[in-house]
């Protein structure tokens, strides 16, 4: 498990006084930046190797300003180019979202996708959580 904790910042709140839920797809994406430096250690952005296949996003409960959150980050499935990361964010000892992206190894000059190698897949399987329970 990767995680991540700060303090929630006041304009990531809405008028209803809570996180925007807009908001969650952004912290997921800075949790996951771990899992894109197993692709490129220096986040070079001139040979990302990554694209967002898909997400989805539960909202369990409501998030609140002036208490810290924790982003907890996970890989959820393997396959032969892509693989699913599966997050939540915590606050006050509570699961309050959880979600799923669906990243995929990419090549842009060919348009296609690339095979995992063993090394990746090797890293990838550190942060391993089984979520067909």
């Amino acid at each position: 498990m990767l995680s991540e904790k700060f303090n929630v910042r006041f304009y990531e709140t809405d008028a209803l006084a809570h996180v925007s839920n807009t908001v969650i797809a952004g912290w997921f994406e800075s949790g996951r930046e771990p899992i894109f430096r197993i692709f490129t250690p220096e986040l070079d952005l001139k040979n990302w190797p990554l694209i967002l296949a898909s997400y989805k996003i539960d909202f369990l409960e409501q998030l609140f300003l002036g208490k810290p959150v924790e982003i907890r980050t996970y890989v959820a499935r393997l396959g032969g180019s892509s693989f699913d990361t599966y997050q939540e964010v915590w606050q006050d000892g509570k699961k309050c979202a959880s979600g799923t992206s669906t990243m995929v190894k990419f090549d842009y000059k060919t348009s296609k996708a690339v095979k995992l190698s063993d090394s990746e897949r090797k890293l990838l399987n550190e942060h391993w959580i089984d979520t067909t329970n």
